[in-house]
């Protein structure tokens, strides 16, 4: 080989696995409005079961001459419990406006963002209800739509991505994901496979390249049991 060739290719697979982790840079054009049907499945011990579905819809709503994106997430899961979520982002960029959220075994979460003010209340069973007033950095997107911020990164082979996120139950924290591999999903096409750090679990999302639908999740405990999420085909 080519000594110059040799060490053109090195430095180019040594830039590849230098990449920088990222701020969040997500641009919601990038993303396909509508109407995903998914079936959650419990895997113990590589043995499946089907436990629930979700349906989750993304459309765009104009609040105050303010263009938003509004996603309503619905539960309907043995695993899960049952449970509907309203989020509500800033189009294109994913900048949080409101987070309402309730679950049979959850409680509720009510939250509202006013430039880097924080207002509302979370209510919990066997907790006392908790207002909640806080200021946060105006680079804190809402840990709700986490996956929607990568679904609308600009995502590459090896692209790195670093988010400090808040939510009324979990309060502030920080997440981590990183496109580890593109692989074919039978009846979705090429996906980008992104490993993300979400707390105290490992998730791993398949995201259509096409139209930047999630069509496959796994999220694995400590345990060793995992909970799989999986798209219907045409939903």
């Amino acid at each position: 080989m080519d000594t110059r060739l040799f060490f053109a290719l090195f430095a180019c697979a040594a830039s590849l696995q230098a990449q920088p982790i990222h701020e969040p840079q997500p641009d919601g054009r990038r993303l396909t409005l509508g109407t995903d049907s998914l079936e959650v499945f419990i895997v113990r011990q590589g043995q499946q079961q089907r436990t629930g579905t979700i349906l989750d819809r993304l459309d765009t709503v104009r609040v105050n001459g303010e263009l938003r994106f509004r996603r309503v997430y619905l539960r309907v899961d043995l695993v899960l419990g049952n449970g509907v979520d309203t989020l509500v982002d800033r189009f294109p960029d994913v900048a949080p406006r409101s987070v309402q959220s309730w679950s049979d075994d959850g409680g509720t979460e009510a939250i509202a963002w006013r430039g880097a003010r924080v207002t509302g209340a979370v209510e919990q069973p066997n907790k006392p209800r908790r207002s909640i007033d806080t200021t946060l950095a105006s680079s804190v997107y809402s840990n709700a739509s986490f996956d929607l911020i990568l679904r609308a990164s600009p995502l590459t082979d090896g692209y790195e991505i670093a988010a400090p996120v808040y939510s009324g139950r979990r309060g502030a924290q920080n997440r981590t994901a990183k496109v580890t591999a593109t692989e074919v999903v039978p009846g979705f096409g090429e996906t980008w496979r992104v490993d993300a750090n979400v707390g105290e679990f490992a998730v791993t999302y398949w995201i259509a390249k096409s139209s930047r639908r999630l069509v496959r999740q796994v999220t694995r405990s400590t345990t060793g049991t995992e909970l799989l999420f999986t798209a219907k085909k045409g939903s």
